[in-house]
């Protein structure tokens, strides 16, 4: 029996194994494709998901083979500036920089060696999920591969398939329609020589003949979408002719190739129920959002991150399967948060669209605009009212054997208490939890953390506890309160020791 079976190979899926089984647990993934994706989907990445590259090994590979973007504009028909956003380039809070542009491709390439030297996961593509039945225990998965039957245990299942999933729609869980729903064309390009188009500069075009969107990819990688208007057919608008009518204002088959040319459906959605006894949902598959944030990829690395020490508390049987309802509690409404700024971003096209029209325009559909780190309405922290707790915790540069350091290499993926110039005195309960948790105690002294990302923190609070995800569980103004905010984890979690 598996502890963990995992339906999809893709980003999410195989960031989602590959973290579980770095818990030293038995993880089954299944796809019903073979190899990685042959052409870029998800082409954006920032610093909260490069410090989950960096738990695996890999972070330092993938952001030597990105790109950058350092300004959005959003244009009119003749690519005039009506609204412009500079982007920030250097390192950020989280320890790497905040956006980076990678090529799908590759990236799943990294990803999977990572996943494929693991002996504890076993991967079977071209195979595909049938049907499952829940036990107390256990999921039974009953899947096809090459035209025979073939069955399977284990403890969870996750559905990371897609925003068509199969393991969502096995489970009859309906989803919330956030109201937009738009046909696009997809075009991705490669330069086979030099042009003159921007290079680190983004454009959303508010063109009302056809708005666009063009983004610079990683060296010669391009990225073009462009809205179906009301008469045209997909197969229309993916003729290759067709397709290069519309870049012809930007690139031709003399300075570029066109790697695929696809019509999407742009949706907003998300599923109403995550959790169902032992079965999950996660990235696409709970949330499906218009790409014009770049965000999809990172909200399912996100649910990953969120579930996968969760997952060892159940599995190391040190904590009751009910924290796995916070899952849901603690997701949903980011992933809600992010796909309504994606449909924002949407409504912004469409209302300058308008403006050129002479029709209405509302400044409130540009509310909100742009990519922040949000906070967790519920869930496993200490105090909702504090300035921390349920936030990302900054990676600070810690000085080791006389050289910088960034702390998640140091700490790994434990439980971790920060604290500056001390180390708390505990009380038998404390130390017990400490030593059950394998928390680590990690001591600020004076010449650490240089960049100051950890300083307005320690201006207030003596001692901070972090999650596993590198979130803020809490943190105290007094070291006397030190054993009371371990202590309190024994509830919070549910805790079995």
């Amino acid at each position: 029996m598996f502890d963990v079976a995992i339906i999809g190979y893709g980003p999410v899926g195989s960031i989602m194994a590959n973290l579980i089984a770095t818990k030293g647990y038995k993880v089954l993934v299944i796809d019903a494709n073979k190899g990685t994706s042959p052409t870029a989907r998800a082409i954006n990445t920032d610093g909260e998901q490069c410090r989950t590259f960096d738990l695996l090994g890999f972070a330092d590979e993938v952001v030597s083979n990105t790109g950058y973007i350092d300004k959005v504009s959003f244009t009119d028909a003749e690519l005039n500036e009506i609204i412009t956003q500079d982007q920030p380039l250097e390192v950020g809070a989280m320890g790497w920089p905040p956006q980076l542009l990678f090529y799908q491709p590759e990236l799943e390439k990294i990803i999977r060696t990572s996943v494929e030297s693991k002996e504890n996961i076993e991967i079977k593509e071209s195979t595909l999920l049938e049907s499952f039945k829940t036990e107390s225990d256990k999921v039974i998965l009953n899947c096809t591969s090459n035209g025979e039957s073939i069955n399977f245990e284990s403890k969870y299942l996750i559905g990371c398939d897609g925003a068509s999933s199969s393991v969502r729609k096995l489970l009859n869980i309906e989803r919330d329609d956030l109201g937009y729903d738009q046909d696009w064309l997809v075009a991705d390009a490669h330069l086979t020589k030099t042009t003159d188009i921007p290079k680190h500069h983004a454009k959303q075009i508010c063109n009302p003949k056809r708005p666009a969107t063009y983004v610079p990819g990683r060296r010669g990688h391009r990225r073009f979408e462009f809205k179906l208007m009301p008469g045209e057919s997909k197969e229309e608008l993916e003729r290759e002719e067709k397709v290069w009518e519309l870049l012809s204002p930007w690139i031709n088959p003399n300075n570029a190739t066109l790697e695929r040319a696809d019509v999407y459906q742009f949706h907003a959605a998300l599923a109403k129920t995550w959790r169902i006894d032992n079965c999950l949902i996660a990235g696409d598959a709970a949330h499906q959002m218009p790409p014009f944030m770049g965000a999809g990829m990172g909200t399912g690395i996100r649910d990953a991150m969120n579930l996968f020490w969760k997952l060892d508390l159940i599995l190391s049987n040190k904590a009751e399967d009910s924290i796995l309802d916070t899952y849901q509690a603690e997701r949903y409404p980011h992933a809600k948060w992010t796909v309504a700024q994606s449909v924002s971003i949407g409504k912004i096209i469409e209302g300058l669209c308008a403006q050129q029209e002479g029709k209405e325009f509302t400044p409130d559909d540009n509310e909100g605009y742009g990519v922040k780190f949000p906070h967790l309405p519920s869930g496993l922290y200490k105090d909702a009212s504090d300035d921390i707790s349920g936030y990302p915790c900054p990676q600070p540069l810690l000085i080791r054997n006389g050289s910088k350091e960034l702390s998640d290499r140091i700490v790994g993926s434990k439980f971790t208490i920060f604290t500056k110039n001390a180390i708390p005195k505990l009380t038998k309960k404390a130390e017990e939890i400490v030593k059950a948790l394998d928390i680590q105690i990690i001591e600020f002294t004076d010449k650490d953390d240089e960049e100051n990302r950890m300083s307005k923190i320690f201006e207030t609070y003596k001692l901070i506890l972090i999650r596993p995800d590198r979130y803020v569980y809490g943190g105290i103004e007094s070291l006397d309160d030190s054993s009371d905010i371990i202590e309190s984890l024994e509830s919070t979690f549910s805790l079995k020791i």
